[in-house]
Order: C-alpha cells, then sequence, then structure tokens
C-alpha cells in the first residue's frame, strides 16, 4: 500500500499543477493590476522595474496566497514600492484625493504621465513609442543609429585596456542642457561654463581591451533647439602622464560604423526630458478606479508631478531595490544555480500570459473584430495555462490565443522549436466547388497515381474538411488567410510517415499510400502555387510580370510595348507601390493610406485617438499607356494589400482574382520568458475610402473562384481571366 501511494503522489506531480478557484482570483488581480501599473503609473520607481521578472515573481506569489484579505496584503507589498499611489480596498469607500499626490510647493515640479503611440515593447525596435512626458526615456538601438553622428574612428591599439578622458564643447540655444553616456560606457565627472551658451563637459572611461578602433558618438535627443559641437579632444592616462590622442574631425552616421569598434554615446537631452508624442495630454487630478476582481477594487492617478530628482510621493528607495532584487531573485534555476526558463515550469507559463494578455489589452486595435473579448481571453487562457505540461503544450495555448483574435499578423514561435522532423505530402490542394482538391503534384515519381483535380475525399479514413477545421485553430486571421495556410498544413506531420488517401478521379474512387517527404513552409505564395516564372509575353501585345519575383522597373521596356499588362501580385512583393502607379498618372495622387497608428492614454484601449498617414504619388516618366490588370487572392498580405488599395482608390487598374489576406499596418512583438514570441497588429487599418478593411481583404474588381475542371487541366484561372479581359479590351 505504501508504494502504491508513493507511485500515485508522482503521477499527480508530473502530470500536472491543479489550481484552485482562489489561485485563479490571485492571478487575475495580480495580472490587471500588473498592466495598469507597467503601462499608466507615471512614477519613476515603476520605470526602474524589470517587468519580465516582475510577473514572474508575482505569479509564484500569487499560488499562495491563501485568501482575500492575504491577496490585497501581497499586492500592496509587490505594487506599493513602485506606485505609491495605487489604493486596493474590498469596501466600497475607495475616494481619491488629490492633496495626496501634490506637494506643499510646486516649484519646480512639472505634470508627469504616459503617453503611447501604438506600444513599445521590449526587445523588438520598431516605430512605435512609448514615453513618460517630462521625463527623459530609454532609447532604443534603432533611435540611437538614426539620431547618432560620430567621429571618425581612430587607432587606440597601444591603449587598450587605459584609462582616458574625454572633453566635450558643446553650445545650445537650450539651458542647462543634459548629457547621459549611452549604456553607463562613460563616466560624467564635471561640466564647467565657457561662455553664456558653450560649456565644457569631461567624461572618463577605459578603452575596451579587446578592440584596437575607437569613435566618439554623439546623439542629440530633441526635437527643437541648436546644438553645436565646436570641439572634442580625447586624452589617455598612461604611467602617471597625459597625452593626447588626435582626432580625426570627419564625421559619419553611426550605422556606418562597424560592429567591432569600441564606440561611446553621449547624448544630449533638454533637462525637462522627451516632449509630448501628441497634442492630446492628461491633467494632474485624473485617475482610474476599476474592479480588480468581483469584490476588490483600485485606484490609481494616471498623472503626477515630479521634479528633476524624482515623482512625488517621495519613495523608499531601499523598498524599490529590495523588491527588484526579490524579482530577480525568482527567476528559476536548475541545481547547479543556471537559469531554467522554460515553458514546462508552471510559473514561466503564468508570467507570460501575464504579459501578453496585457499587452493585447492595452494596444491591440481589433478587439471588436476577435472571437471573445480580453476578460474572456483571459478567463480561458489561465485554465488552458494550468493544465499544459511541456514547452510545446504551452506553445499551443498561445497559438489557441492567437486564433481567437482573428489576426493575419499574429505569429508565435518558440525558440529552439524546429520543423526538421515535419514533413508534408509532395503536393499542394485547393478548394473548388465545396471540395478539398489536389492542385499541385510536387514529385514527378507521383504523377501516375495521383493527379490534379483528384478529389480528396479521405486522409487516413478522416474527413478533410475536419481536419482543415482542427488545422485552422492553429493559425490567426481571415477566413480566406487562415483557409490558405491551413491547406498547406493539411498533411503536415512527421517525416517520411506514409499516409492513406482516398481519392475520386472523374467519378472513379481510387485510394493511394504516400509519403511526407516535403519540406514543410508554413506559406506559399499564390503566384507559386500556378507555377508562374519572372514575366513572359502571353501574346504579341499581352506582357505578365511575376512581382513576388522581379519589379516594373526591370521589364519596363516591355511594359511600354504592351498593349496589356498583367502584374501578378499574389503574394509578397519586391517594389513599393509609388514605383509603378508613378507611371500610371499624369497628375500628383494624394490619399489616405488607411494607416491608423493608436494614440494611447487611458488604459483598457478606451478613448484612442490616431495619427493617420497618408501619402502623395508624383507622375514619373515614361508614362504607361497599357491597360493595367492585377492578380490578387488570399496570400497578399501587408505591404501587397496596401499596393492594390492605392491602386484600386485611384481607379487606374482592374483587379482580378480572390480578396486578400484583410491584414495590414505595422506589426508589434511581445517577447516572453521561455523564448516565446507573440507578433500581432499594432495599428488599425482601414481601405483609404474608410471602408473595413481587416479581415475583408482588398476586394478585386472580378472575382475567379477555382474549379475542378480549371485545376485538372492545370490552368492559372484567375491569370485565364485576366488575360482574356485583356484580350477582349484589345
Amino acid at each position: 500500500m505504501k508504494s502504491l501511494f508513493t507511485l500515485c503522489f508522482v503521477l499527480v506531480s508530473i502530470t500536472g499543477f491543479t489550481q484552485t478557484s482562489q489561485q485563479i482570483r490571485n492571478l487575475t488581480a495580480f495580472s490587471k493590476l500588473y498592466g495598469y501599473v507597467q503601462y499608466f503609473h507615471p512614477s519613476d520607481e515603476a520605470s526602474r522595474i524589470e517587468w519580465q521578472g516582475f510577473a514572474i515573481y508575482g505569479s509564484q506569489k500569487m499560488l499562495q496566497v491563501k485568501d482575500d484579505q492575504e491577496l490585497i496584503t501581497t499586492l500592496n507589498e509587490l505594487f506599493l514600492p513602485v506606485a505609491p499611489t495605487l489604493k486596493l480596498s474590498s469596501k466600497a469607500d475607495l475616494k481619491f484625493d488629490l492633496s495626496e499626490i501634490t506637494p506643499q510647493n510646486l516649484t519646480g515640479y512639472k505634470s508627469i504621465y504616459w503617453q503611447h503611440v501604438g506600444l513599445k515593447l521590449p526587445y523588438f525596435d520598431t516605430n512605435y513609442n512609448s514615453i513618460r512626458i517630462n521625463r527623459i526615456n530609454p532609447i532604443t538601438q534603432k533611435k540611437i543609429t538614426e539620431n547618432a553622428f560620430a567621429l571618425a574612428p581612430v587607432n587606440v591599439a597601444t591603449y587598450k585596456g587605459k584609462k582616458f578622458i574625454l572633453n566635450i564643447h558643446a553650445e545650445s540655444d537650450i539651458k542647462n542642457l543634459v548629457l547621459k553616456p549611452y549604456l553607463d560606457k562613460l563616466v560624467f565627472i564635471k561640466a564647467s561654463a565657457v561662455s553664456n551658451k558653450e560649456k565644457e563637459y569631461f567624461f572618463e572611461g577605459v578603452f575596451d581591451p579587446q578592440l584596437e578602433l575607437f569613435a566618439i558618438a554623439i546623439e542629440p535627443n530633441f526635437s527643437t533647439g541648436s546644438l553645436n559641437v565646436n570641439k572634442i579632444s580625447l586624452k589617455i592616462i598612461d604611467e602617471g602622464k597625459t597625452l593626447d590622442i588626435p582626432l580625426v574631425e570627419n564625421t559619419v552616421a553611426l550605422n556606418q560604423l562597424d560592429s567591432k569598434i569600441d564606440i561611446r554615446i553621449v547624448r544630449f537631452f533638454r533637462p525637462e526630458g522627451d516632449q509630448k508624442l501628441f497634442d492630446k495630454e492628461l491633467k494632474i487630478g485624473e485617475f482610474i478606479a476599476k474592479p480588480l476582481v468581483p469584490g476588490i477594487k483600485f485606484m490609481m492617478p494616471l498623472a503626477l508631478y515630479g521634479n528633476e530628482k524624482h515623482t512625488f510621493p517621495i519613495v523608499n528607495e531601499t523598498n524599490v531595490t529590495e523588491l527588484i532584487n526579490r524579482a530577480y531573485a525568482s527567476w528559476p534555476k536548475d541545481e547547479q544555480g543556471e537559469f531554467k526558463i522554460r515553458g514546462a515550469d508552471i510559473t514561466i507559463r503564468l508570467a507570460d500570459v501575464v504579459i501578453l494578455y496585457n499587452a493585447l489589452k492595452h494596444s491591440y486595435p481589433y478587439w471588436d473584430d476577435a472571437t471573445i473579448n480580453a476578460d474572456e481571453l483571459w478567463n480561458k487562457s489561465i485554465l488552458r495555462v494550468f493544465s499544459d505540461k511541456t514547452d510545446l503544450d504551452f506553445l499551443k495555448t498561445l497559438k489557441w490565443i492567437a486564433n481567437s483574435l482573428n489576426d493575419g499578423h499574429m505569429f508565435v514561435d518558440l525558440h529552439g522549436d524546429t520543423d526538421k522532423d515535419i514533413a508534408t505530402l509532395p503536393m499542394l490542394f485547393d478548394i473548388a466547388e465545396g471540395k478539398v482538391v489536389i492542385k499541385k503534384v510536387l514529385d514527378s515519381g507521383l504523377v501516375q497515381k495521383v493527379k490534379a483535380g483528384d478529389e480528396l475525399t479521405k486522409i487516413n479514413q478522416k474527413n478533410p474538411f475536419d481536419i482543415l477545421r482542427s488545422t485552422d485553430s492553429l493559425f490567426s486571421g481571415s477566413k480566406q488567410w487562415k483557409q490558405a495556410k491551413s491547406l498547406i498544413a493539411l498533411t503536415k506531420g512527421k517525416k517520411n510517415e506514409v499516409l492513406h488517401l482516398n481519392l475520386n478521379r472523374r467519378g472513379q474512387n481510387l485510394s493511394v499510400d504516400v509519403a511526407r517527404t516535403f519540406p514543410y513552409s508554413e506559406y506559399v505564395s499564390g503566384s507559386d502555387r500556378n507555377n508562374r516564372g519572372a514575366c513572359e509575353w502571353i501574346s504579341s501585345d499581352i506582357f505578365y510580370i511575376n512581382l513576388n519575383k522581379t519589379t516594373t522597373e526591370a521589364h519596363m521596356a516591355e511594359i511600354l510595348k504592351a498593349k496589356s499588362v498583367i502584374v501578378d501580385m499574389r503574394g509578397y512583393l519586391n517594389e513599393n507601390t509609388e514605383t509603378f502607379l508613378s507611371h500610371l498618372t499624369h497628375q500628383k495622387l494624394t490619399a489616405s493610406s488607411g494607416m491608423f497608428t493608436p494614440q494611447i492614454l487611458y488604459p483598457d484601449y478606451k478613448n484612442v485617438s490616431y495619427t493617420i498617414g497618408s501619402y502623395t504619388i508624383e507622375p514619373v516618366l515614361p508614362y504607361v499607356k497599357a491597360k493595367i490588370f492585377l492578380l490578387s487572392d488570399a496570400t497578399g498580405q501587408s505591404a501587397t494589400e496596401s499596393f492594390l488599395s492605392a491602386y484600386k482608390q485611384f481607379k487606374v487598374v482592374t483587379i482580378v482574382g480572390q480578396p486578400t489576406s484583410g491584414t495590414n499596418g505595422g506589426i508589434n512583438l511581445v517577447s516572453m520568458p521561455g523564448g516565446y514570441r507573440f507578433f500581432y497588429s499594432g495599428m488599425l487599418v482601414k481601405n483609404p475610402d474608410g471602408s473595413k478593411h481587416h479581415l475583408n481583404g482588398v476586394i478585386p474588381d472580378v472575382t475567379v473562384n477555382s474549379t475542378i475542371k480549371g485545376i485538372q487541366e492545370c490552368k492559372d484561372e484567375i491569370l485565364e481571366e485576366a488575360i482574356r479581359l485583356a484580350t477582349e479590351d484589345k
């Protein structure tokens, strides 16, 4: 009996983590508060937190909390050191008191609050930005590279590992200019006035012992005001002696310098910090008050007073440091003390879903098109997280989340997870006349057994539509986008495994065994599915060009000779809209791009305003007189859809084929502990005329559906229809 008890205990420990309703309640409250504080509490202390580690630490604590009283106490212990103005209560008398966040003397204080253009997330350089107004904010490597300029590198091979002094003379119309070294690779010593506008600044550092070349870079981090760097000098301190190192005064863009150069960057700031990203602002006294879970609510100001030293109220820095240290110490480790961050660990999965849920909750622009709302997403996700056991189980949960949100940009991956042992049958499939049909056979050795146009009735005795519905759950986006990807994944599985197929060929039932031998690729463009080359003359006056494989500029001579040009835009393209569209007009064209970038001040993606993009097309010679036909299908996504939308807006072409993916705009990326990445659309996109684009896609002027007869005859039916239209138009 004793051994049976032990065996049962081991099995329970291995096979899962049984959650309680209190733990779900705890994690729900923690998760909501986590997002509100991370993205909207403006204190200096909150900006110091490493939020991924905090998510792990907080999730661990939530698993231990036994009741609501302990929950409120623990949440206060976690959040008050970084959000001292936060209030939590299980009672109904939670009130906001302006005096609690107002210093007695407001001299030198400014309003500090968050502005988000999209959402700037860690480990992803993008055009989205998140800053605290009137504060010096962290900067991305991308922005540094774009803004900074450097002196030409100098050889310091003989001084490797030695101490140096850097002196910068700078003149500016900005009072009390602030200088900071990037990544703390220099130590500020002092500043002294040279004149009313000019100062000299002294830094010290140590030359990299591994690198021979050294460069100084300057990054002006302000949009208005002047900066003149009049002199930069470098001295070496060697055995008590000070020696000048000559610098070349030629400047170069930072991104032109080799990565093997020891580059030290000095950043110049306005003393008040970053200016507003957009006009709308928050006022002192604005706050949010929301329930975290039934019976527990919170209140938090969205704007605080702050001076050059701190935000108000002042907190105990020791408490903040201790919290940061405890969060860092919470990262799981193996027996040797090495970090062991994997999705097989329940606390990593919990932290990851907390991180992901909040990024999406506060910045995803298409909640109205999602299958479930944010709260439903959390409630179902957290239950899946508890039932998951392995890294790959959790990967499936993340894919389920993506599938629920209906965004073709949503893509989930796991570092180290490869498809090297995954393959498909050597054939492509299509849906024609309500049936799953073999579109193309990719193995010449099978052409006697399997033919284009064969109806697929069973795969290992399973209905192919049932498999498609199951496969569809692994992808996100519109119906047409998911169908295109699911058809590729229809026979996906273990490499070299044999599948039994039941086929119907012109009324004759057949069966054949075929092995998975073709490498699996999640995406195949529409032009490749139809075996199209780069370009060809269809007839003496109809020219075909495939923008997946070439450009219009490369074939302008042929285009000018043709009476009709068929441009294949099924898939991702090799050129920009302006390249060809500029040859189709005699006058300047201006229109909305349909790109709406969110301007976020408030939580929960509420009261969001937008910056709206636009573009102008200038006419360029030579003018193309030919009639233009564009081919489209569901494999055209993102930039391809921008191009098609522009052509459609200006009515200079005829679009033939099927609706595009219905997914456009700049992406964002949530990186999570354990090596998981979750891509999603970070901006709202409409058609240039203001109509709905998301999920609908660009609708062709002439719709073409696949037919079994056309597939049997190996026809590219979309191209065939464009040829027919071009021939009729002559």
